[in-house]
């Protein structure tokens, strides 16, 4: 399923959609500097989170402003993350002050397109019926605001790999619920090619494209805020994007390379080094080559 708001660039006759996940630029860039960086990167959307929402809001811009900002110049607008969907508690780290129903209206005030969500990190904060029934329920409400909701696998949390979050997307049964794939979550869980046929393409809402080295440096949580530029590590990134092309899973694609080195470039630089990488492994990987 593409949204019906398709995608402005892409490979000719890939019909694909690029999307400049926050991360690849820093994850506390301030808004403006990623719409500059998306605009000049090629990219048909962005990510925004709710703690860049509220500040904004800090600095005197309202929710439905912040979404003009982006809507207006022609970007789309991707929430990303979501988290404290599946209970009543309020969500780790810098999410804490965000409950579902305010992070849902900012997502209504800023126009959005789609949702990101990621699971609990700790098993005793939702069962696995919890989660189908949350998912389902919170589908139903991004539905009234016409967006999508993509489930994010991640091995540092109980939907650790692709198999877990297809089987809650699967159960829920919604149009508007389905997946994103993210390549270093993939290979740095369960990367069970497989499990990946078995999920429909078309329910596979969104990738995000990152490297890494063979073996996992330090911890998870070290390992995944250092990423590597596609064709720097040794994930067989052209293996799985192969993968996913021949189940018709590309559809919005784009870089999330968490890291340093990104992170500390000018935006507009960093969001085109990377996004001129995504487009050659595509291109790479539909060539044979």
């Amino acid at each position: 399923m593409v949204p019906e708001d398709g995608p402005a660039g892409g490979l000719p006759g890939g019909n694909l959609g690029w999307v400049l996940w926050s991360g690849t630029i820093g994850l506390d860039s301030p808004v403006p500097a990623r719409i500059e960086a998306a605009l000049a990167g090629g990219y048909d959307r962005m990510t925004i989170g709710p703690p860049d929402v509220a500040r904004a809001a800090s600095g005197g811009v309202s929710w439905e402003a912040l979404g003009r900002s982006a809507r207006d110049v022609g970007l789309g607008i991707v929430m990303d993350p979501m988290m404290g969907w599946y209970n009543d508690a309020p969500p780790p780290g810098p999410y804490a002050p965000f409950r579902l129903d305010e992070m849902l209206r900012m997502c209504e005030a800023l126009g959005v397109t789609s949702i990101s969500v990621l699971g609990p990190f700790r098993e005793d904060e939702a069962t696995p019926d919890e989660l189908v029934r949350r998912f389902a329920v919170l589908c139903d409400r991004a539905a009234d605001i016409g967006a999508q909701v993509q489930l994010e696998f991640m091995p540092m949390t109980t939907i650790g790999d692709v198999a877990a979050a297809w089987a809650i997307v699967e159960s829920a049964d919604r149009d508007n619920g389905g997946l994103v794939f993210d390549t270093w979550h993939f290979f740095r869980g369960t990367p069970d090619f497989e499990d990946l046929d078995r999920v429909p393409g078309d329910r596979i809402f969104a990738v995000q494209i990152a490297d890494a080295p063979a073996q996992l440096q330090g911890t998870l949580a070290d390992d995944t805020f250092n990423r590597m530029l596609p064709g720097d590590g040794d994930l067989d990134l052209i293996g799985v994007i192969r993968a996913l092309d021949r189940m018709g899973g590309l559809h919005w694609v784009g870089p999330e390379v968490i890291s340093p080195r990104t992170a500390s470039m000018p935006p507009v630089e960093a969001a085109r080094l990377a996004g001129d990488r995504v487009r050659e492994l595509l291109a790479a990987a539909r060539s044979g080559v």
